[in-house]
């Protein structure tokens, strides 16, 4: 049985440790305060995505490109995986569990469109366990289960964004979605001001987004439709219409505590 949870606030950018020492399900985080420090990940570019990939499913967890996901391996399966992992080319899949298959929970059955990650750091603990940090290279798609013994293999094919929309709409995303993301701040959401500055520093908008969909967006099944969308305007008004409604959630919680005027409430 797989148990998960993602730590949202938590950016690292770990180095990799000797391989020969390693060998690594997404553990826990409980979210850290705004107090903590937050370290920023490294973009990766121009990585080759293999045929071919280990995968592990996980309920609950989504990973997307450039973010970092950290992982907590104690299966047998999941151990050996590691093992080959890191004496090969360090990459595999994370896919979410599809809750809405009957036989999800003992099949394991995962969307069929996920992320591939490279291991950026891995320790392991005296008890066999290890505790590893994964950094996302690509969506792609799950094209077939080539086997499930020792653990879970996919033949996949990586999936390229698309515009979606007119360009200048991508020129100007950015902006509009750190305006969005400031609002949440100001009204009182718990995010670190390392995180609107990190993503304000981001020359890509895509990359951007997507960092900002992993770290901020807190429902799982819109975090897998998001990741399914191809197109980056669309992903971004999928997003938008999220962090809006997280917006007029704030000034309804502050209206209620008398905090907030009439004239406030309508700024945004």
């Amino acid at each position: 049985m797989i148990a998960c949870a993602t730590s949202a606030w938590r950016f690292t950018t770990p180095r990799l440790q000797n391989p020969s020492t390693q060998k690594c399900i997404l553990m826990s985080g409980s979210q850290p305060t705004p107090k903590k420090a937050v370290k920023l990940p490294v973009m990766i570019e121009n990585t080759a995505i293999p045929n071919e990939v280990p995968v592990m499913t996980l309920g609950g967890a989504v990973l997307f490109p450039q973010a970092m996901m950290p992982l907590f391996i104690f299966e047998p399966r999941y151990k050996e995986m590691l093992s080959d992992v890191l004496n090969n080319d360090r990459v595999f899949a994370v896919a979410t569990l599809d809750e809405r298959s009957e036989d999800a929970p003992e099949s394991e059955t995962p969307y069929s469109i996920a992320a591939i990650g490279v291991v950026r750091a891995c320790k392991k603990n005296p008890d066999g366990s290890s505790n590893l940090v994964l950094q996302g290279l690509a969506r792609v798609e799950l094209e077939a289960i080539v086997s499930e013994e020792p653990y879970r293999t996919a033949r996949i094919r990586q999936i390229l964004s698309e515009l979606g929309g007119p360009e200048d709409q991508i020129t100007t995303l950015k902006s509009r979605l750190l305006s969005l993301i400031q609002t949440q701040r100001r009204l009182g959401a718990d995010i670190p001001k390392e995180v609107l500055q990190f993503l304000g520093n981001i020359s890509e908008p895509e990359n951007a987004l997507d960092l900002a969909i992993y770290t901020l967006c807190s429902s799982p099944t819109l975090k897998q439709e998001l990741l399914e969308t191809r197109g980056v305007v669309p992903r971004y008004e999928k997003f938008a219409n999220f962090l809006q409604s997280e917006i007029e959630r704030l000034k309804l919680d502050i209206q209620l505590r008398g905090d907030l005027d009439d004239k406030n409430i309508g700024y945004n």
